[in-house]
């Protein structure tokens, strides 16, 4: 009966211990927040920009492919090899802020040049790894990388700079559309 005493006690002290350590969690989680309001401030702009760059990089008018498993990825080079065209292919990340920029300018890009001589692509290479299939390495993003009809790499971009893949596409030879001037 003793023993039994002593452990209704403990059982007790347990209940009143939890139910003080909650008010007391509270009260210091109020007491940190009132004391740095800035660094809360910076902790929900980083979680609100974690959450908002985690969402797809949205579809842009134009014609951009978009290659998202393996076999859509040998199709394209299979294409290009029968049609002789060129492929131009944009490695990005849906977390990647630059990448996000690049999105509409690529889309736009693609209404400039000649569809029957270029294929305008872009591929997720967070989410789909076709280095060991032609693709060659990507270091970082966005990548820009323009391929021949027989899949060698003419030029490799890393990050988005325009003027040198527009002057890089017209290196080989592809036409821009009748409507299209340089910029």
């Amino acid at each position: 009966a003793e023993f039994e005493a002593q452990e209704q006690k403990k059982k007790k002290k347990k209940k009143n211990s939890s139910s003080i350590m909650i008010p007391s969690f509270v009260e210091s989680l109020v007491a940190f927040l009132s004391e740095k309001p800035l660094l809360v401030i910076a902790i929900i702009w980083m979680l609100f920009n974690l959450y908002k760059n985690s969402k797809p990089i949205p579809e842009y008018p134009g014609n951009v492919r978009a290659i998202k498993t393996k076999k859509e990825w040998n199709q394209l080079r299979e294409e290009s090899k029968r049609d002789g065209k060129h492929y131009l292919v944009d490695y990005y990340a849906d977390w990647c802020g630059p990448c996000r920029s690049a999105a509409p300018i690529y889309a736009e890009m693609s209404k400039d040049f000649d569809g029957s001589q270029i294929i305008f692509a872009k591929l997720n290479a967070s989410k789909l790894d076709v280095r060991k299939d032609g693709a060659g390495p990507v270091k970082c993003f966005p990548t820009i990388k323009l391929y021949d009809p027989n899949g060698a790499i003419l030029k490799h971009v890393e990050g988005f700079k325009k003027t040198e893949i527009i002057d890089s596409i017209e290196a080989a030879g592809i036409k821009r559309t009748e409507n299209k001037k340089k910029n």
